[in-house]
């Protein structure tokens, strides 16, 4: 296994350990974890292309660490400042609903997770990353939760069309953008 791969690889051994720490109610060290998984998040991508060591498995790996950390994230927000969820439970239902959407949408069309990896995909990951972060290291601050809010559901438009225009299970999409210019033709060849 390279390196890239290995990092990605911590951060799904990491959910498991987060989610002892969030039960355990070990807030302090949940978050420095955290923040672990989301910078490695930053990282493999960057070392596997640099490397030159970009595969299918370390983009699944990717995919799912990236699903665990959020996750992750989540429960530790809704065990460490439950107030949020109660004063944003309706956009929290509608953001996680058009996620479990397009997961539902993959998963009929390909029989797995999507790993499309778009440009909505990645700043939605570091929009929720840096929210999640800054809210339990810091504060809430409800500009970054909209902005958030807005990326999130983007992505999920976003990936969820892309479901039915890509017939066969592929990875590292830059976007919608992107493959509508291919289908038209007016992509250089």
């Amino acid at each position: 296994m390279n390196l890239p791969n290995l990092i990605s690889l911590s951060r799904v051994i990491a959910a498991p350990v987060m989610w002892v720490l969030i039960y355990t109610d070990h807030e302090t060290a949940f978050r420095w974890l955290l923040t672990f998984a989301f910078f490695t998040d930053l990282i493999d991508g960057v070392i596997a292309r640099k490397l030159k060591q970009v595969t299918r498995t370390g983009s699944i790996l990717d995919s799912y660490g990236d699903s665990l950390t959020i996750l992750s994230g989540i429960a530790g927000l809704i065990r460490f400042r439950p107030g949020l969820f109660e004063d944003y439970s309706m956009v929290l239902i509608l953001v996680l609903s058009l996620h479990a959407l397009q997961l539902l949408l993959s998963l009929w069309r390909y029989g797995r997770p999507s790993a499309f990896h778009t440009w909505s995909a990645k700043t939605g990951a570091l929009a929720i990353g840096l929210f999640i972060l800054i809210t339990l290291h810091v504060d809430f601050i409800p500009w970054l939760f909209w902005i958030t809010v807005v990326i999130l559901i983007v992505d999920a438009v976003e990936e969820s069309i892309l479901v039915f225009l890509i017939k066969e299970w592929k990875n590292d999409i830059k976007g919608l953008w992107w493959i509508i210019k291919e289908k038209s033709g007016h992509h250089k060849k």
